[in-house]
């Protein structure tokens, strides 16, 4: 007589219902990861996850096995978890995190100028707590830098920092439709925490820094509007002490940027001579040689006496004074126009100890080498050979 068929036993396995309640709602698995869980923070919304264990009072113990009417203390299993949101405007632990991370780091890699650096570690974080996106700018770029010395938290940190920075463009845009002259400090600190943020995000492979996706992105954008923002309200930000002195700082940068002999230079005399021979079109031209002489401008702080910020500075007017006829012809991916940003990338290659600012120069050259057809790969001969990049 054949057996009755075993029955397949079942591995005994423990389930979990802490999960937060929008996991729960949406039927999907939460990996409890406080204080905000991964599904939550890929969607962009808020974490019901901070866990609060709330005893009753007639469960507290007081160290004798007894409660404090006499009774027996609750075990484990009887005390009730509840998961309560955090309210809205309050931080999680995360966030402190990132504020302590930002005020004892992260300021600190902006500037070697000692006032700029205090004004980064104590002004900017006290207007974060009125303009809230500052505050969340702030909050992004710490997770960034802090993402790079926790590599085991690197994935939910990066995941974080652009939860942050979406929060804060949202925040912003209705500022920007009408600035205020009380609105133009904390924009302007905005704008340069944006600039670091996309600088230092994971790189794109479509991201050609001025042009991204085919179109002028956000930071470079708000970059160059600032201009206007400064002049129509120069005596108000002037009047922050601190203000001035890095005002006065960049205007005298201008002005060794209008005065200065500029050096020889071999490589970008070359290059300027190919455009001169190709280039017909007298605007696109004009916007060519404009972007060239800035470049060459640039090359010239690279030299001499002058700072780390000054030559950071320095490089970063080039794309403050870039024309627009150059960006259009950029977003047209237009040869002779990816050759000059090209030459761009050896300054980005020469500031790569900001952190920020790493591994640009090879990231566009080897983009702009892959857009290039053979007869302009070399023109960009020297700039590939001066970064180190072998396609």
């Amino acid at each position: 007589m054949a057996s009755p068929p075993q029955k397949s036993t079942r591995r005994p396995h423990a389930k979990t219902r802490t999960g937060c309640r929008v996991c729960k709602s949406r039927k999907v698995k939460c990996d409890e990861t406080r204080p905000s869980c991964r599904n939550c923070l890929r969607r962009g919304i808020s974490c019901d996850f901070n866990v609060s264990a709330e005893r009753s009072p007639h469960a507290v113990s007081n160290g004798t096995g007894q409660t404090p009417n006499g009774g027996q203390a609750a075990s484990p299993a009887d005390i009730t978890i509840t998961h309560q949101p955090t309210p809205d405007g309050w931080f999680n632990a995360l966030d402190l995190e990132l504020l302590h991370h930002f005020t004892t780091s992260t300021c600190f890699t902006f500037s070697s100028e000692p006032m700029v650096r205090n004004f980064w570690r104590v002004n900017v974080p006290r207007m974060g707590f009125t303009y809230h996106y500052v505050l969340k700018s702030i909050l992004s770029i710490a997770a960034l830098h802090l993402a790079r010395s926790k590599p085991n938290r690197r994935d939910i940190l990066i995941e974080q920092a652009m939860v942050h920075q979406n929060a804060s463009s949202s925040m912003v845009l209705p500022v920007l439709n009408e600035i205020s002259s009380s609105d133009s400090i904390p924009i302007f600190f905005f704008s340069m925490l944006t600039t670091y943020i996309t600088l230092g995000s994971p790189k794109d492979s479509d991201n050609l820094l001025v042009v991204s996706n085919g179109v002028m992105p956000e930071w470079l954008f708000l970059l160059r509007g600032m201009r206007s923002v400064i002049e129509i309200n120069e005596n108000s930000m002037h009047s922050v002490l601190t203000l001035g002195f890095i005002f006065d700082s960049g205007r005298r940068l201008n002005e060794i940027w209008d005065s200065t002999i500029l050096p020889e230079h071999e490589g970008i005399k070359e290059l300027e001579g190919n455009i001169n021979l190709y280039v017909k079109d007298p605007q696109k031209l004009d916007d060519l040689t404009h972007a060239v002489d800035s470049l060459r401008r640039c090359f010239a702080f690279s030299y001499g006496s002058f700072t780390d910020d000054q030559r950071l500075r320095g490089a970063f007017m080039w794309l403050f004074k870039l024309r627009d006829g150059f960006v259009s012809l950029l977003k047209e991916r237009d040869s002779e126009a990816l050759c000059v940003l090209a030459f761009f990338c050896v300054l980005l290659q020469r500031l790569d100890y900001n952190w920020w600012i790493e591994g640009w120069g090879v990231h566009l050259v080897g983009r702009i080498y892959s857009a290039l057809d053979e007869g302009y790969r070399l023109w960009i001969r020297w700039p590939m050979e001066e970064i180190g990049w072998v396609p």
